[in-house]
């Protein structure tokens, strides 16, 4: 009797034992693209972007459900380099990840997709927003970022909106300054806008390159309801407005920006987000690519909750299905479009300190639903 009392705990108890969760983060050792150290006048350097925060924090939020299934998260977080991306990989999936989120830029997320392309894992590109991820219909990436063509999309409708139709376009020297100005060009074309121009413009200071580096000269000679600035780095972007040969408008990488996230968002629940992450980092403001890790991560336990006895594909089939959705504090709810991994949401479009507008716009029409008007619709979709 005593033998078969002992083996009934035992089996009450392997039963009520939390079970793992674990969850991969993987982001670049010094990655680029948050290395903002040149400043404003070199004195005043941005906070680091540490998005694993945002992962922690999705945890943090759903400890009350993951508690009452008895589901226990673990965050496997780990920096890597573009050498040991793959050994990276096959790590964490060795120790048990079933999905790894990627705070990687746009060639490293695609090695990833190919690196694991045999491996059982979903990896969720966060903070890269190529197309061409999106378009490269890889079978088990998502991506919780919003796409370059959401972004233009959201300017594109936002103008349209307030009737300012033609835009002259300022182009910079970073690399990727150009793509965001063909992003914008077809986005806004496709919006029926005019682009009366497009213009580079240089950091050099020498008098040779005075017609690159002077605003006015820049914005000399054309008609315009509304300067698109290029400007990755944001270093000649920020003298542009109120510099500008008429009085317009600036959006782009500066003036009105685009964004998944904005700390100054105040109503469904965002406040709330805000509040709780900057508590959680002792005052740093939740970034877009904090936003999308987090939204990311929620998503994976979310998920995991609906088919806790799933495996990987169980887990992407649910993130995949119509039925699924989630809230990330936007005032509709969230899904993932299943021809090409995409995260469909609101596109933020707001100043330094305030909200402006939300795409898609009113206005805007879509036969399944309006947040189909940003980015890449299924019937355009071609796999490359």
């Amino acid at each position: 009797m005593r033998i078969l009392l002992v083996l009934l705990f035992s089996l009450l108890a392997g039963a009520s034992a939390a079970k793992d969760l674990r969850i991969g983060y993987l982001s670049l050792l010094d990655d680029p693209r948050y290395q903002q150290d040149w400043g404003y006048a070199r004195l005043i350097v941005p906070p680091p972007i540490r998005s694993v925060d945002g992962a922690r924090m999705a945890i943090s939020d759903l400890a009350f459900v993951t508690d009452s299934l008895d589901l226990h998260p673990v965050l496997d977080a780990r920096e890597t380099g573009p050498d040991t991306l793959t050994a990276s990989l096959q790590a964490m999936v060795a120790d048990g990840a079933g999905v790894i989120v990627l705070d990687l830029p746009a060639p490293l997320v695609e090695a990833a997709a190919k690196a694991s392309a045999d491996l059982p894992v979903v990896l969720i590109n966060a903070t890269a927003p190529e197309d061409s991820l999106r378009s490269a219909c890889y079978p088990t990436m998502l991506h919780s970022g919003p796409s370059l063509r959401m972004i233009m999309n959201g300017f594109a409708q936002y103008l349209r909106a307030m009737n300012w139709i033609n835009v002259l376009v300022l182009v910079g020297e970073h690399p990727s300054d150009p793509g965001l100005a063909d992003a914008f060009t077809y986005s806004a074309e496709r919006m029926r806008l005019t682009i009366v121009a497009s213009r580079p413009f240089t950091l050099a200071a020498n008098p040779e390159a005075r017609e690159g580096n002077n605003v006015k000269l820049l914005t000399a000679d054309a008609d315009y309801d509304v300067v698109y600035v290029a400007d990755t780095r944001g270093e000649f972007g920020r003298y542009i407005s109120y510099s500008s040969q008429l009085p317009r408008p600036v959006i782009g990488s500066v003036g009105l920006t685009a964004q998944a996230w904005h700390w100054a968002m105040e109503h469904d629940g965002a406040m709330q987000v805000s509040s709780r992450f900057d508590k959680m980092t002792n005052g740093r403001m939740m970034s877009s690519a904090d936003w999308s890790v987090w939204v990311a991560v929620k998503s994976v336990i979310t998920a995991f909750t609906k088919g806790p006895d799933g495996d990987q594909a169980d887990i992407l089939a649910v993130l995949k299905s119509s039925k699924f959705s989630l809230d990330g504090s936007k005032g509709v709810l969230l899904s993932y479009r299943d021809w090409d991994g995409q995260l469909r949401m609101p596109i933020l479009l707001a100043t330094s300190d305030a909200i402006i507008a939300i795409a898609p716009i009113e206005g805007d029409l879509h036969p399944m639903t309006l947040l189909g008007t940003l980015g890449t619709d299924q019937p355009k979709l071609a796999c490359d």
